[in-house]
């Protein structure tokens, strides 16, 4: 089937992509901290354009602006604007504020590393959107379709995925328990949004949703110092986590959209 091929081209293309990333990263020696965010940011958007590529080819309806374009649309029923609203929530939740705003935690980098460490961002979660949700989350329900809640199943198992593709991390030197904490929480962004691309109908949305997550989550990691997690922080992560799950996997089990 056309759709078979695809899918393994789509895979040796992205296993491509990133060993020459891991390449390139190891080949070239330097100090300047702008050199891993702009070889981040170019292989993911060829890696992107790819996927625009492949989409396009399948024919798969995610490319646009979904329910948000054309003239005269309806207005977005309450289940979907919760559904993204929380997701808003859940990826701006993901910044320290309250280590910033208390003077605990702080951005070290200057505007300028911080101004391409959001290209970054941008980059990875367009890439990352477009293969699992933009390509593998309609091929996976087209694969489910005639079944009992098919948009629940092809939620699992794109996210399933994209959760498990984290496990190359081992092989980049990350410890064990690092990788699979990654996994378990990669798996929850991935139904997270795999939900926003049912209720909006863009990947794009995803991206961007994808982008904040990423940025805001790790900039401290990477260009700052200081409290990271507290008491209120984690309550209110717990909290508003909870909420997003049960949301989400009510609306996967009960929606009608199609992809």
């Amino acid at each position: 089937m056309k759709s078979d091929r695809l899918l393994r081209l789509s895979v040796i293309l992205a296993v491509l992509i990133l060993v020459g990333f891991e390449i390139a990263g190891r080949v070239v020696k330097t100090e300047d901290p702008l050199f891993p965010i702009v070889q981040t940011a170019v292989t993911r958007a060829v890696g992107a354009f790819v996927y625009v590529l492949l989409i396009r080819r399948m024919g798969y309806p995610v490319l646009g602006f979904g329910k948000f374009a054309g003239e005269g649309k309806t207005p977005l029923p309450a289940t979907e604007k919760t559904v993204l609203a929380l997701s808003v929530l859940v990826a701006l939740n993901n910044f320290p504020w309250i280590g910033i705003l208390s003077g605990k935690a702080e951005i070290q980098a200057p505007p300028a590393v911080i101004a391409f460490f959001a290209v970054e961002c941008a980059a990875v979660g367009c890439f990352e959107e477009l293969a699992f949700r933009g390509f593998l989350l309609p091929y996976c329900f087209g694969r489910v379709k005639e079944k009992r809640r098919p948009a629940f199943l092809a939620a699992f198992l794109s996210s399933a995925v994209f959760a498990l593709v984290h496990l190359v991390n081992l092989f980049a030197g990350a410890s064990p328990a690092a990788v699979f904490m990654q996994i378990g929480y990669s798996f929850l962004i991935g139904g997270m949004c795999a939900c926003v691309l049912f209720a909006s109908g863009s990947v794009w949305i995803c991206a961007a949703l994808h982008a904040v997550y990423n940025f805001c989550g790790t900039i401290l990691s990477r260009f700052g110092a200081g409290t990271r997690w507290d008491a209120v922080t984690v309550a209110v992560t717990a909290a508003l986590g909870g909420v997003a799950a049960a949301v989400g996997i009510r609306y996967l089990l009960t929606t009608k959209e199609t992809l």
